[in-house]
């Protein structure tokens, strides 16, 4: 009787292990990928984050991080701190391809149009899958000869919402048939506060009876945290009862902008830049109100967690892929940049306990219905099977 030949495994490529949007997003999918697949994998991270740990309990895993380096090649005198750089990308490139090649995976799974540089390093022989996150601004923003040579030589794209699939079509002419669109997903029975909503108002310096409109996001131009102080400014004029947090980390500089506009605009007692928390889920079902300011955001995890928590979303129409799922039931799409018109929708909703539990109800339903991994993993296994069996036929006809 013949042995069994293992299956070869595939390699997941993300470019960091940070708490944002397209490293949760592939872990969510790998936790169902471990209980559910039957291929072996391993993960290769460009950089760490505070996920490492998480990417490690599930697979063989290796972070492209040069630290690892340093004190050795400089305690042996082998290098000035200087030198350093250099020397240890080199070591880490070869560490890289040593990494890979040991697995010899059938199929790259390259998450993010960031992870370009890594699959550069990579060289890989295999099949790449490359899942999209991100929209033009950002393309435009990492656009190198490794991005290029990304594009060029993934096999099949995943779009993370229909915005994005056009972006790339239209924008970067990627065949339309190299294309499948499987909107972002998350865990929905895994969401839930672990404090009452009076703990995390107490926690905010925020009245047990108040109103709380919440934003989230890295306090950056693109999540348009700049636009949720100019929001509050708005609505305290006709509601000085309603309360503003934004939940997120950035930059010092960015929170000191941030700070600067508050003040400016004599908001301090308003609100809230609470920085990174390890419970989002808290602060958004403490929220009567969930905002996406977003100047750009393909399809952000933080408006599907606030859905499962029952909260209207208010969102700007040509600003990504949420007005896909917002549409008519679950809050409101306002133009572009209008400021004004969000507020009033925003005060619309806070005016009205039974429109907030309507359309938080809709967003609930919708995102059960719709968006959980186990609905959305299943679909990404199947195009990497097929990914894999057409990488096949191909070099067996050839």
């Amino acid at each position: 009787m013949k042995a069994r030949v293992p299956r070869r495994g595939i390699l997941f490529v993300s470019h960091d292990a940070t708490r944002t949007g397209a490293p949760i997003a592939l872990l969510h999918l790998l936790r169902w990928f471990k209980k559910n697949g039957d291929r072996p994998f391993s993960v290769l991270l460009g950089g760490g984050g505070e996920l490492v740990g998480d990417f490690e309990e599930l697979a063989n895993t290796w972070s492209m991080d040069c630290s690892r380096w340093r004190p050795d090649a400089l305690r042996r005198g082998l290098l000035t701190a200087a030198g350093l750089g250099a020397w240890g990308r080199r070591a880490e490139e070869r560490d890289v391809r040593r990494f890979a090649a040991r697995r010899s995976p059938a199929l790259v799974y390259a998450n993010s149009i960031a992870s370009a540089r890594v699959i550069d390093v990579l060289a890989p022989q295999a099949s790449i899958l490359t899942h999209v996150h991100e929209l033009d601004f950002m393309f435009d923003a990492l656009s190198s000869p490794s991005l290029a040579l990304l594009l060029g030589k993934t096999s099949q794209f995943v779009a993370c919402s229909c915005a994005v699939r056009e972006n790339l079509i239209r924008g970067h002419e990627v065949a339309p048939e190299r294309v499948e669109t499987v909107h972002e997903s998350i865990p929905v029975d895994q969401v839930a506060a672990q404090r009452p909503r009076g703990h995390v108002l107490q926690e905010l310096h925020i009245p047990a009876d108040a109103l709380l409109v919440v934003g989230s996001g890295t306090t950056s131009w693109r999540k348009g945290s700049d636009l949720f102080i100019q929001l509050a400014r708005v609505i305290s004029r006709q509601r000085p009862g309603v309360y503003f947090a934004w939940i997120g980390g950035g930059s010092l500089l960015e929170f000191a902008q941030a700070e600067h506009d508050i003040r400016a605009a004599e908001l301090g007692k308003k609100i809230r830049f609470t920085g990174g928390v390890a419970t989002p889920a808290d602060y958004l079902a403490a929220a009567d109100v969930f905002v996406l300011t977003s100047r750009e955001d393909p399809y952000p995890l933080v408006c599907l967690e606030a859905a499962v928590l029952q909260k209207p979303i208010v969102c700007f129409a040509n600003a990504g892929g949420m007005p896909e799922f917002v549409e008519g039931d679950c809050g409101f799409v306002v133009p572009y940049l209008d400021v004004a018109a969000m507020a009033d929708r925003v005060i619309y909703l806070l005016d009205s306990s039974e429109r907030r539990l309507t359309m938080g109800a809709a967003a609930r339903r919708k995102v059960a219905q719709r968006h959980d991994i186990s609905k959305a993993a299943p679909r990404i296994l199947e195009i990497i099977e097929r990914t894999i069996a057409q990488s096949t036929l191909v070099k067996t006809s050839a």
